[in-house]
C-alpha cells in the first residue's frame, strides 16, 4: 500500500460534525495491481473524538470531495505576507491511470480587482 502525501502549498482539512477541521496529510492508497484502486483516511477529531473514516473507489468518472473536505492554496505575496486561498471545489478521478485531485477556486487580482478563477491540478508525492 502506497501512500498520497500533500506538501506547501496545498493544506487540506476533512471536516468534522463539531465544525473543527483536522488536517490530512496523507491519503492511504490500494495496490494499483488491484482493480478496482481506492483511497482512504481515518482521523480521530481532536476536539471532539470523533472518528472520521472515508474510503473512495477512483474510476474515471468524477468524484467530488467539496463537502468533506477543504483545500487551501498558499501564495507567497508582497511585503513578507501570505494569501491563502480557499477552494470553492475539491473533485478527484482517475486519468490514465493516474490519481487527479483538482478544484476550482477564485480570487481577486489586487492589480486590476477582478475575480479570476481557475481550474488548478493539486499536487501531491507518492510515497
Amino acid at each position: 500500500m502506497s501512500k498520497l502525501e500533500f506538501r506547501y502549498p496545498i493544506m487540506i482539512f476533512a471536516k468534522c460534525s463539531c465544525l473543527n477541521q483536522i488536517p490530512i496529510n496523507e491519503i492511504d492508497v490500494s495496490d494499483k495491481s488491484k482493480n478496482p484502486l481506492s483511497i482512504r483516511y481515518s482521523l480521530k477529531c481532536p476536539i471532539c473524538d470523533a472518528k472520521i473514516k472515508q474510503t473512495f473507489i477512483l474510476s474515471s468518472k468524477e468524484i467530488d470531495f467539496t463537502n468533506l473536505i477543504n483545500v487551501f492554496k498558499v501564495i507567497p505575496s508582497i511585503k513578507d505576507e501570505l494569501a491563502i486561498i480557499k477552494f470553492d471545489t475539491v473533485k478527484g478521478k482517475l486519468k490514465n491511470d493516474e490519481i487527479t485531485f483538482y478544484g476550482e477556486y477564485s480570487h481577486l487580482r489586487f492589480w486590476d480587482k477582478v475575480i479570476q478563477k481557475d481550474i488548478i491540478q493539486i499536487p501531491y508525492v507518492l510515497k
